[in-house]
């Protein structure tokens, strides 16, 4: 994979670690999983926004709405930093009422096994939540990557490429879920699987 994602993992692997000292370990997964959604939801409610930096030309080619990547990753964390706040009053209503709901690839209500699990310290339970949490920490940030891309006249397929360094079949790269899972396999499953290491038994 072509983006180094070093920074990332280190903040994530750092809010695991402030949260362990944080929270009791009856209550420490279920506050991971929380985060996992509010980002996920965020990233949701956002997406017409993501999927805007792809732009074509009246009669072809794509548009290019700022200068470099670093500029319109800059502004697609701008956006999202807007979402989340907007997200963040209205969270555990959601999860509440919408359990079941699909985020993604993923439904809160899919990991009530695992919270159970976590409250009576099982710790592969709290480590696959950890993991989870990692995982998709890094897949919507390269979602913004992606988004980024497109907005300096890349076409999806090109952005794609231009992170993972693998060109893949044109494709429907419309919904969110595809998108997550295109992205999960080709960029953050590998990169995961080099560079992850398991914090400690809690």
């Amino acid at each position: 994979m072509r983006i180094d994602l070093r920074n990332q993992l280190a903040e994530g692997m750092n809010n695991l670690q402030a949260w362990r000292n944080r929270y009791s370990k009856t209550e420490y997964g279920e506050k991971v999983l929380l985060n996992v959604f509010y980002r996920k939801y965020s990233t949701h409610f956002m997406w017409d926004k993501i999927q805007n930096s792809f732009q074509t030309k009246m009669f072809g080619g794509n548009k290019v709405l700022w200068n470099d990547f670093n500029e319109g990753f800059s502004e697609m964390m701008n956006l999202y930093q807007n979402q989340s706040t907007k997200t963040q009053p209205i969270l555990l209503q959601l999860l509440a009422e919408q359990s079941k709901n699909m985020v993604g690839n993923v439904s809160y209500s899919g990991f009530a096994s695992k919270i159970m699990g976590a409250k009576q310290g099982n710790n592969a339970d709290i480590e696959e939540i950890e993991f989870t949490y990692l995982h998709y920490l890094l897949n919507d940030q390269l979602i913004l990557m992606w988004s980024a891309f497109g907005g300096t006249g890349l076409s999806k397929i090109d952005a794609l490429a231009q992170m993972s360094g693998v060109i893949i079949a044109e494709t429907d790269m419309t919904k969110y879920e595809t998108v997550e899972n295109i992205i999960g396999q080709l960029c953050t499953g590998p990169y995961l699987n080099e560079n992850y290491n398991a914090l400690p038994p809690l």
